[in-house]
C-alpha cells in the first residue's frame, strides 16, 4: 500500500519479500528475495537504507533496532513494533496511557479460564502471532471454555453488536 503512495514522489523503492513473483516486486525500484522473519535477512536489506517501512508486523525488530542504533530511521519504531505484534503489551499499553479499551484478563494456562468465570462472555485470544479472526474463540459459558488457546493469551470483554457502524 505504501509503494503504491510511493509512486507519486520522487523516491526509490527497495522492498523484500520472500515471494519474488508478489505485486510489488514489479512496482518498486528494487526487489530483494527474503524472510522477513530473518535477522540476517532483515539487517542486510536494511543497512544500506535511509529509511525503513513496516507493513507487516511479524518483521524481526531485533534486526530493526540494531538498523536503528546505526541510523536508519525505521517507521514504525522497533519498540512500537514490539507493542503492536503483543496484544498484551498492546493492551496494557492502553490502559496505562488511559485510552479507552475493553476490559482484559490475561491467562497463562487453561486452568486460568476457570478463575473468570464472571467475565464470560469473552473473546479468548492468542498475544502472539493472530490476526484477521486467526487465533480468537469465542467463549460463551463455561462448557466452551475447553475451546481456549494456548500458551499465553487474553480475554477481553465480547459486547455483542446490535448494529454495525458504517
Amino acid at each position: 500500500m505504501l509503494l503504491q503512495a510511493a509512486a507519486n514522489y520522487p523516491v526509490e523503492t527497495f522492498v523484500m519479500e520472500n515471494d519474488e513473483h508478489c505485486p510489488a516486486a514489479h512496482l518498486c525500484h528494487h526487489f530483494t528475495k527474503g524472510d522477513i522473519s530473518n535477522f540476517d535477512d532483515v539487517y542486510n536489506f536494511g543497512k544500506g537504507l535511509d529509511a525503513i517501512t513496516i507493513e507487516i508486523e511479524a518483521v524481526n525488530e531485533d534486526a530493526l533496532e540494531k538498523l536503528e542504533m546505526e541510523g536508519v530511521r525505521i517507521y514504525p519504531k522497533p519498540s512500537t513494533l514490539r507493542i503492536i505484534k503483543n496484544k498484551i503489551l498492546q493492551k496494557q499499553f492502553y490502559k496505562d496511557s488511559q485510552i479507552p479499551t475493553s476490559e482484559f484478563v490475561i491467562t497463562q494456562n487453561r486452568a486460568d479460564l476457570y478463575q473468570h468465570l464472571n467475565f464470560l462472555p469473552a473473546a479468548h485470544k492468542l498475544a502472539l502471532g493472530g490476526y484477521d479472526g486467526r487465533g480468537v474463540e469465542l467463549l460463551h459459558t463455561k462448557t466452551t471454555l475447553k475451546k481456549g488457546l494456548m500458551p499465553l493469551q487474553y480475554w477481553k470483554n465480547w459486547f455483542p453488536l446490535k448494529k454495525k457502524s458504517p
